[in-house]
């Protein structure tokens, strides 16, 4: 260090505060990025859990259908509380979807603040796992 310049001094100083800045800024986008990824997670699990019971509700149905008679074996309370069970799914799906577009919302914003300081974050993952998501389920 004793033969160091004042002015390679001053520089190295200058880069390692520059590098600083840089993980402090990848730490934000990592940190975001991993909200991101387990609102995606917890958004295919609900459309999964939705998927499962309409799957199964249109499988009771068409078993029903092939039933001689008029009346099938499927209780009308039955079937309203499956819809009702179906509707709060989908209400999950819908509030897990929202949580996701929010979290995307603020991935833009932290990414139009830091590549303004010339951060660029290490892959653009963003895009790829904020895909949309398959049709909703209808009964």
């Amino acid at each position: 260090m004793g033969d160091d310049s004042f002015q390679s001094l001053s520089l190295k100083r200058k880069n390692l505060a520059k590098e600083k800045k840089y993980l402090e800024m990848e730490l934000q986008w990592l940190v975001l990025r991993q909200k991101q990824i387990q609102a995606e997670i917890e958004l295919r699990q609900a459309l999964e859990f939705e998927n499962a019971l309409a799957l199964e509700m249109a499988r009771y149905g068409e078993f029903e259908k092939r039933l001689p008679g008029e009346e099938g074996f499927i209780d009308p309370s039955q079937r309203r509380a499956w819809e009702t069970r179906l509707l709060g799914r989908k209400r999950e799906s819908d509030k897990a979807a929202a949580r996701v577009r929010l979290i995307a919302r603020d991935m833009k914003d932290l990414l139009g603040k830091v590549s303004h300081h010339g951060f660029i974050p290490p892959t653009n993952q963003s895009e790829k796992s904020s895909q949309p998501v398959s049709d909703p389920v209808i009964p």
